[in-house]
């Protein structure tokens, strides 16, 4: 039971990667698992064994869901961009309230100084997209150089997937390479199911120029390979920074997460797209989403904080205890 619960954790962390001013950390904090997650991947050397059945079933769920639903959301995003972020806020919003039992009553100049500047550093890295939607970087041919590109930006896209509130997919949507790399995700496994005869319609982004057929397959490969080796490196070097401040500063640090993810909220619907010919309907169906999330989130979280408090171990006494 335990196995198949971090396993929709997991997944729950997968669908927010897919959705650009959505952060994966948010939900790994959100849900109770950061300090889990955080001392499996920087502590892995010290306890392998542990790590893995720690990590195991998130990964399985990160990548199951991702794969999910990569088509509705990108679906939904395309054509009714506001009604879909609205269930994500929603579900953001209501996960705080379980969040705030970290920094309640810590309200030190300190701490609050800390979350002021969390609050700033994801506004700074959110507001140039109200200006700016990136531009699309084709990835069809590539030149050599621009796979070492992808590494570098996976380890930094990873990095904003740590950090909660931090959206790595918005990251990746100002720098123009988003929509690029879930076209090459997505003409990956089109180009797979054209070699074995299996047609695929996943709804290319209209900027693909790009032919789907077995020949694909390695380039669409190499690029989401090396993106993903990327991801892989970024997300060990931030675990460990993540794990020092946790230990360290604890309170801080939650206070800048807890500035981040208010922040981040903001994130969601910096896209000037998303109002391009919106509707009175459209805005009714968001404020509808919006509530539906936020319920699912709250009663959900609060189970969840109901069933994990009992077997929770504080980062803290693990960290002491590997010394």
């Amino acid at each position: 039971m335990k196995f198949l619960l971090k396993i929709l954790q997991g997944g729950l962390i997968g669908i927010a990667m897919v959705i650009p001013g959505f952060s994966g950390g948010t939900i790994a904090v959100l849900a109770g698992i950061y300090d889990e997650l955080i001392e499996a991947i920087s502590g892995f050397r010290k306890h392998p064994g542990q790590s893995i059945k720690t990590i195991l079933p998130i990964f399985i769920g990160v990548v199951l869901f991702a794969l999910l639903f990569i088509l509705p959301i990108t679906w939904g995003i395309n054509h009714y961009p506001f009604v879909t972020v609205s269930l994500f806020a929603g579900l953001l919003v209501g996960g705080l309230p379980s969040f705030y039992e970290n920094i309640k009553g810590k309200n030190t100049p300190v701490n609050i100084t800390c979350m002021i500047v969390g609050i700033l550093l994801v506004l700074a890295l959110t507001i140039p997209s109200l200006f700016t939607g990136g531009k699309y970087v084709s990835l069809v041919s590539a030149p050599w150089w621009m796979y070492l590109l992808l590494i570098i930006i996976g380890v930094i896209a990873s990095t904003a997937l740590v950090v909660p509130g931090i959206s790595g997919s918005m990251f990746l949507l100002l720098i123009g390479f988003y929509n690029p790399i879930m076209d090459m995700l997505k003409g990956f496994f089109a180009s797979l199911g054209s070699a074995l005869g299996i047609s695929l319609d996943l709804g290319f982004s209209s900027n693909f120029i790009g032919v789907i057929n077995s020949s694909f397959i390695m380039p669409s490969f190499l690029v989401c390979l090396c993106f993903g080796i990327g991801i892989i490196i970024g997300f060990v070097i931030i675990s460990k920074i993540m794990k020092f401040l946790l230990t360290k500063y604890r309170d801080a640090t939650f206070f800048a997460i807890f500035g981040f993810i208010a922040a981040s909220l903001f994130g969601i619907y910096a896209d000037k797209t998303y109002y391009v010919s919106l509707t009175p309907v459209q805005i009714s169906l968001a404020l509808g989403f919006f509530i539906i999330g936020f319920l699912a989130a709250y009663f959900a979280l609060l189970y969840a904080e109901k069933k994990q408090k009992k077997n929770a171990v504080p980062l803290k006494e693990t960290a002491q205890e590997d010394k």
